[in-house]
Parts: C-alpha cells; structure tokens; sequence
C-alpha cells in the first residue's frame, strides 16, 4: 500500500504531555465552560434547554390489540386538511379517523 504525502513531515518526535501534578480548580472549568459557550453562542450554538417534564400518558383503549397499517394517497389538499385536523386535535392519525367514523356511524 503506497503511503498518501500530506505535506506533514515526520511526526514522529510528538510526544504526549505529561499529565498536570495538581487537579484543576472549579473556577478555571467553570470559566473555561462560559469560554466554550460563548464561543458556540457566537457561531449559532445553543444549549438544549431542560427536557420538559414527563408527561402522563393517555389510557389507550385498544391496547393489547393487534395492529394493523394502512398506506394511502389522495389529493394534497385533502391530506393536507386531515392533517392538520390531527394537529389541532393532537392525536394520531388511527384516533381522528376512528372519531371520524364513529361519527358517520351515529348518522
């Protein structure tokens, strides 16, 4: 295998440093913790924020139940509306067509 010129040289007097005889003070991490942080928040970074708390989760009534998936196409403006219509109910897909024919059941 030939070996690939990098314009490195050789690397080879590179030794790692030995490692610090006394242990960092808080201070110093904490300042160069802000120090990263400002760098980052300059460059567009930011931190990620708390996760939220955890939420309960609704009783699902078809649970244990087998599940089953569907594929389906329609007009843009159609599906367009149907999702946005789960959106507003924040519920899954399977839940507002379930509503949906229950509904058209009633009638």
């Amino acid at each position: 295998m030939s070996k690939i010129d990098l314009g490195l040289g050789d690397l080879g007097d590179i030794t790692p440093a030995a490692p610090s005889a006394s242990p960092r003070r808080r201070e110093d991490v904490r300042e160069e913790r802000a120090a990263v942080d400002a760098v980052g928040r300059e460059h567009g970074f930011t931190k990620a924020s708390q996760p939220p708390l955890k939420l309960g989760r609704r009783k699902n009534p078809h649970a244990g139940e087998p599940m089953h998936q569907i594929s389906m196409k329609g007009p843009a403006s159609v599906m367009s509306r149907f999702i946005e219509l789960c959106d507003r109910e924040n519920a899954p897909y399977w839940q507002v067509i379930e509503s949906l024919m229950d509904r058209a059941e009633e009638k």
